[in-house]
């Protein structure tokens, strides 16, 4: 496991730095008088099959898949992200195929559920879509009383679907039964032992706020669109988790631009002696990362360029798609990945 303050390669084992070799940092033109981006932007989930995990997130789920390409630091392993159809930070989950992964084990200082948004009025729809499926649900109430619907991914990664309304209409759907069609992320819930810094991090640095503090749970929230969320749950002394299949190997959190994210990573040193990583360049964001003081990986990335910088729109996550410094060996990398289509 890599130390708070340490760099973090993209498959989860430390290195000298947190950059690809593939040119200067730039900043992709989201300008200041964009929306302020906040909230989460993406979940990456470890997972040891990436047949199985399409079959799930894009078939049994109805993800689309937005970018097709490899961990930059380990190229013969998939790096294949999901989300709405232009892939919008807030409704993106990434899946990391690591080779011969073994299974990790959600606990304190993991990510313990990521949850999606869905119709008011569905999850009994959901229900029977998942089990006709043969994915195994169950029925829940969050500590704020909202309804779940429960259920692993393929390895076993917790997963829940929340129903929401349109804030600004306020009303339900009328045909929200046959909307099967997920909204984004709802958030993501964390086990951690005790109150700590990371509250005061997550409201500061992140633009959250707190707004409910109960059985056990605390509720911070951004905005109220996708990504918005995220639950603390306090447990008390318990088992530390353990990184790989079937758990989440970081949350990466929005910031508009490269000035954006310079303000928050300044914050972090002044105001808590937090060092983040060396940035990557990801093609499709740029991020940075740190341990948070609970233990969880966090990640700050940008919103731009986005998945459409190297396909149209309509055609994302049909083709392989590889970083500069690796177009070279597209030959090779297509003989030790496994077809994808």
């Amino acid at each position: 496991m890599c130390e708070r303050a340490g760099n973090f390669s993209e498959n989860g084992c430390p290195h000298g730095a947190f950059d690809a070799p593939g040119g200067p940092l730039q900043d992709h033109g989201l300008g200041s008088n964009r929306v302020n981006a906040r909230g989460l932007h993406h979940v990456t989930a470890i997972i040891a099959d990436v047949h199985r995990s399409a079959e799930f997130y894009a078939g049994a789920l109805g993800l689309k898949r937005v970018k097709k390409t490899v961990c930059y630091d380990d190229p013969g392993s998939y790096h294949v992200y999901y989300g709405d159809d232009a892939g919008t930070p807030g409704a993106v989950l990434s899946t990391l195929a690591w080779n011969c992964v073994t299974p990790g084990m959600a606990g304190v200082g993991e990510v313990v559920q990521t949850a999606f948004r869905v119709a008011p009025d569905s999850l009994d729809a959901w229900a029977d879509r998942l089990a006709s499926l043969g994915v195994p649900t169950r029925a829940e109430r969050s500590a704020f009383d909202e309804r779940m619907l429960c259920f692993p991914d393929p390895d076993g990664t917790a997963l829940s679907l929340i129903e929401t309304w349109d804030a600004r209409s306020g009303e339900r759907s009328r045909n929200s039964r046959a909307d099967l069609k997920l909204r984004g992320l709802h958030g993501v819930t964390l086990d951690v032992r005790e109150e700590d810094e990371t509250i005061d991090i997550l409201q500061k640095v992140f633009g959250f706020r707190l707004v409910s503090h109960r059985n056990g749970s605390m509720r911070l929230v951004a905005h109220d669109g996708p990504g918005g969320a995220i639950t603390l749950r306090i447990i008390g002394r318990s088992s530390r988790g353990r990184l790989g299949g079937g758990t989440v190997r970081h949350v990466a959190f929005r910031s508009k631009d490269l000035a954006d994210r310079a303000e928050m990573v300044e914050k972090l040193r002044s105001a808590y002696g937090i060092a983040v990583s060396e940035p990557i360049e990801r093609t499709y964001l740029n991020a940075v990362g740190f341990r948070a003081p609970c233990g969880v990986l966090f990640e700050i990335a940008t919103d731009g360029p986005g998945f459409a910088v190297d396909e149209a729109p309509e055609r994302l996550g049909e083709r392989l798609q590889l970083p500069a410094f690796l177009e070279a060996r597209r030959a090779e990398l297509q003989q030790i990945l496994p077809p994808l289509n």
